[in-house]
């Protein structure tokens, strides 16, 4: 059985595609024509019609009787592939692709963009293999510029971009995974979170954490459960990585995962794609993948094997910030908040008010939530927030 390729549009973008599918001698027509017609009828088309554009939408504006309905369209998808002299494509407006990959994803290889098949202007590169060395080497600054202290993992973990970019592009590293250890609060998440935000800061990050799984069902939250089973799921990491165009993956507190779940991310590393509980294949290439713990560098080896630590990528530990780093974070953060205070709320601080925000003692913190909580403190005080 050939599984086909659905491709999606943005509704905002419908008059646009429709004009330049009708100057491309092509027509959009919906699902319903066809099913009209018995399984040996041919619906008939204009002479000289290059490709029919057969749109689904129609049959998933009730959600809750999509499930149902989209079996009306099974039976002709091999009927429009074989039959027909012209191009047949299947589109579908793209705030219904998850009902899609969900209902028929024995049928479908993959959704791809109608903009692009049609060479419409289309949505900035997303991934750190694809952007140029110009955009690469400004989001290295941008990382560089907003974690602070760290200086030999920030130049290690460019190297190792690089070495990505390079070996990616040849078939060689399809996933680019660290593996981050240090005390909690010292920023290790943050490094995720700064590269999501200059590569698709519209999209939702893609960021599980361990802390809040039970050892038993772990792997089942993370990939789902089979249909039919009592409690079943889609799974968090699927269902998160279906919703977001963002390529960075956070994996945070891996060191509370279950056994099963290292298991999985051995072969995720290794393979570069899953499959999930519904048998919804994911391709991760060109994903870049975060993950933190909060356990010691040297006691990294009592939770996890030789084998899953040989498949990371680059492995290291963040140190607590020096008081010089720990200023600088303050002016930053300060500066941060000020900004948007200013902006929201226009309020202004005079610079005697901006020193007295600075007046924190942090030789006893190292936690960064810390600092940020006597940041945020001494900001209200100066403007009477209470």
């Amino acid at each position: 059985m050939e599984k086909v390729i659905v491709y999606e549009y943005d509704k905002r973008n419908f008059k646009e595609i429709e004009k330049l599918i009708e100057e491309q001698d092509s027509v959009i027509v919906d699902w319903a024509i066809f099913n009209k017609k018995g399984n040996e009828d041919k619906v008939e088309f204009s002479a000289g019609t290059e490709a029919v554009y057969i749109d689904i939408s129609s049959l998933l504006f009730n959600e809750d009787r999509a499930e149902n309905l989209i079996g009306l369209i099974v039976p002709f998808l091999n009927i429009t592939l074989e039959n027909y002299e012209c191009d047949i494509y299947i589109i579908v407006d793209k705030r219904y692709s998850e009902i899609i990959k969900n209902t028929l994803y024995l049928r479908i290889s993959e959704i791809q963009k109608l903009e692009i098949l049609l060479g419409m202007p289309h949505e900035s590169i997303n991934n750190v293999v694809d952007i140029d060395e110009a955009m690469f080497n400004s989001m290295i600054h941008h990382l560089n510029s907003n974690l602070f202290g760290n200086d030999n993992f920030k130049k290690r973990l460019k190297e190792e971009l690089i070495k990505y970019r390079l070996f990616n592009k040849i078939g060689e590293q399809p996933i680019f995974s660290v593996f981050i250890c240090g005390e909690s609060g010292i920023g290790k998440t943050e490094i995720a979170r700064l590269l999501h935000n200059y590569l698709t800061p519209t999209e939702k990050m893609i960021k599980i954490n361990f802390g809040n799984y039970s050892d038993e069902n772990a792997l089942s939250s993370l990939i789902g459960s089979p249909r039919g089973y009592v409690g079943s799921n889609k799974g968090e990491l699927s269902e998160k990585i279906l919703r977001s165009k963002s390529k960075i993956i956070l994996i945070d507190e891996f060191e509370k995962a279950s056994k099963p779940v290292f298991n999985f991310f051995l072969e995720l590393l290794e393979d570069g794609n899953f499959t999930d509980s519904l048998g919804r294949e994911f391709d991760l290439n060109k994903y870049l993948i975060v993950f933190t713990s909060n356990i010691k560098k040297q006691d990294v080896s009592k939770t996890i094997s030789p084998e899953l630590m040989s498949r990371f990528n680059f492995m290291c530990q963040l140190n607590p910030l020096s008081q010089e780093d720990k200023q600088n974070y303050i002016s930053y953060k300060k500066n941060q908040m000020i900004k948007k205070i200013e902006e929201k709320l226009n309020i202004k601080l005079n610079e005697t008010q901006m020193i007295d925000i600075m007046n924190i003692d942090t030789r006893t913190i190292q936690n960064l939530r810390d600092i940020n909580t006597k940041i945020m403190n001494n900001i209200s005080k100066q403007i009477g927030f209470r």
